[in-house]
């Protein structure tokens, strides 16, 4: 097999852009820091098989490792992380918010053609104001009554229902599984574009909603980055509050309690009964009941059991194959899929660039505009 003459400083570049050091990089390449060190300086020429498995290890495309020089490195989103210490991010999160910010960048690219683009329209927030105030304020922005969100059948529904609508306001929202012990989710704000990425690996479809409109505060802050939801953080402290009295409106809970002697000690079975009542998750409910001093001090972080198990996975059978286009629409957001189609359609990017932007064949498009309806 055939030596390939690269340039060293774009193997450094591939491996620094995945957040790995050069022993972890080469215990995941199977070779000993010295030779991969040897690459990395020119010293010594990788044999092709050896690149392609630094393309699929690294998840970068083999041409990348090609290149002539290194491409500059991108700032990443700030971390606002406190739960999980200094852990560092995994390279399926660090794809993850390479793949949402090429699709900004993307998307910017092709913004002056008139109407293709969304521009997100949401309001402002403060650090400095009352999170209940600003939840109060955008919910009467949605629109969505506290009647239609109880009419919402599951969780599952109440998640897609409010999905549509943060994307109704020019918002692409993503959800893209990431290690479920590493983040709840990001966002991403830069040029008149934003986007939410909530990590498809959270525990439950409330879990999700929660997250959802915790990064909908980081937009309304515009202080954006990655999270964890932790409660020492004060903008994290903020976007929980935000996300749990918008989802959870105080005078239909106070209604749904009923006569108590506040703070009362609610039990596990009383919280489950709130949350399938809102549509939301428990640990959503248990931090709304602290803050509105229905529930005593303490109440949501004592709990030493998670509020929110994940349901047993339904074993996939002949009869319950997963829908691939489904699947990918999930992963990419409508907004995204039915922008990328749009500008296809008005031949500002060809099927190739379309296809690539969607994640599926062009010959698939045609079902993701039907999917789309």
């Amino acid at each position: 097999m055939a030596e390939v003459p690269v340039n060293g400083t774009v193997l450094v570049w591939a491996r620094t852009i995945r957040g790995l050091e050069i022993d972890d990089a080469a215990e995941l390449l199977g070779v000993s820091p010295d030779e991969l060190r040897a690459y990395e300086s020119g010293a010594k020429r990788p044999l092709v098989g050896f690149l392609r498995l630094m393309s699929d290890k690294y998840r970068i495309n083999f041409t990348s490792l090609l290149m002539p020089e290194p491409l500059p490195i991108e700032r990443r989103p700030t971390d606002h992380r406190a739960r999980r210490g200094n852990r560092s991010l995994s390279v399926d999160t660090l794809v993850a918010i390479e793949e949402v910010s090429e699709a900004l960048e993307a998307f910017e690219n092709i913004a002056g053609e008139g109407g293709t683009i969304p521009r997100f329209s949401i309001g402002r927030a403060q650090l400095e104001e009352e999170p209940e105030v600003v939840a109060a304020r955008e919910r009467r922005r949605f629109g969505v009554s506290i009647e239609e969100q109880r009419a919402w059948r599951n969780l599952g529904q109440a998640r897609r229902e409010w999905r549509r609508r943060i994307e109704d306001r020019g918002v692409f929202t993503y959800m893209i599984p990431m290690p479920p012990n590493e983040l709840s989710g990001f966002s991403i704000l830069r040029d008149g574009l934003a986007a939410i990425c909530v990590n498809d690996r959270e525990p439950t479809e409330g879990a999700k909603i929660f997250t959802l409109f915790h990064e909908y505060c980081h937009l309304l802050l515009r202080q954006t980055g990655i999270s964890d939801e932790n409660s020492s953080n004060r903008v994290e402290r903020f976007c929980n509050e935000f996300s749990a009295s918008f989802l959870i409106p105080k005078p239909p809970l106070l209604e749904s309690i009923g006569n108590i002697q506040a703070p009362y000690e609610f039990s596990e079975a009383e919280v489950k009964h709130l949350a399938a009542r809102f549509r939301v998750s428990n640990s959503a409910i248990a931090l709304r009941l602290e803050k509105t001093g229905l529930a005593p001090r303490g109440f949501y972080a004592r709990r030493t059991a998670p509020w929110d198990l994940p349901r047993e996975r339904q074993p996939v059978t002949s009869s319950r194959q997963p829908d691939y286009i489904k699947i990918r629409i999930k992963r990419v957001g409508r907004l995204h899929a039915a922008t990328v189609l749009r500008a296809a359609n008005r031949r500002i990017i060809n099927s190739l660039d379309a296809s690539d932007l969607i994640g599926l064949r062009p010959s698939s498009l045609g079902k993701v505009q039907a999917a789309l309806g």
